[in-house]
């Protein structure tokens, strides 16, 4: 049995809810994401629980879906604690922005990597895919006043909702141009 399912676009967007009860999650666990600690313990917990939402949306079996948890909450962790050391908390759309391009860039490497041993070919093209994504998602969430000094570790529900069609979209082309000898053996 194949480890991917071929995602539906409104099963993809399933997903969406991760992100809302991760930022939640992670912020009531980590606390405000205004040093690096508490950067790094909220994103890995934010991105565990979203990546378990995204995960379940590609119907993963067990150690891919263990995989791309841990690339999503590890990339999500890693990015969090990296821009909180450059800038502090992040406080203005244009931070936002640039915390959700280099979370996307990093979790979308993590996670490409479990794409390319899934047999997807040109599996690169989603971390640069993602980076777009969450910046765009951080943008929207900025742009209908949510305080961003509060501290969330991820974007709110409108941010993924927008974020999740983006990459629903190029997910959703990556897995049709699977070789069906590569999805086979996945």
């Amino acid at each position: 049995m194949p480890n991917f399912m071929q995602p539906t676009p409104v099963r993809w967007l399933i997903a969406v809810v991760g992100f809302p009860i991760g930022g939640f999650i992670g912020h009531l666990i980590g606390g405000p994401a205004a040093t690096i600690p508490a950067a790094l313990i909220s994103g890995a917990i934010a991105g565990a629980i979203i990546g378990l939402g995204q995960g379940l949306a590609l119907d993963l079996r067990p150690r891919p879906l263990a995989m791309w948890i841990a690339a999503t909450a590890a990339g999500l962790g890693l990015a969090l604690a990296i821009v909180t050391a450059m800038i502090g908390q992040i406080s203005t759309t244009n931070e936002a922005v640039a915390l959700g391009g280099v979370s996307g860039l990093i979790l979308g490497a993590g996670q490409a990597g479990v794409l390319q041993r899934r047999g997807v070919a040109i599996s690169w093209i989603w971390a640069p895919v993602s980076a777009v994504a969450w910046a765009v998602g951080w943008f929207v969430t900025a742009s209908i006043g949510v305080a961003l000094a509060s501290g969330w570790p991820v974007y709110g529900l409108s941010g993924a909702i927008v974020s999740q069609i983006i990459t629903g979209i190029v997910i959703w082309r990556l897995m049709a141009s699977r070789s069906p000898v590569a999805a086979a053996a996945a």
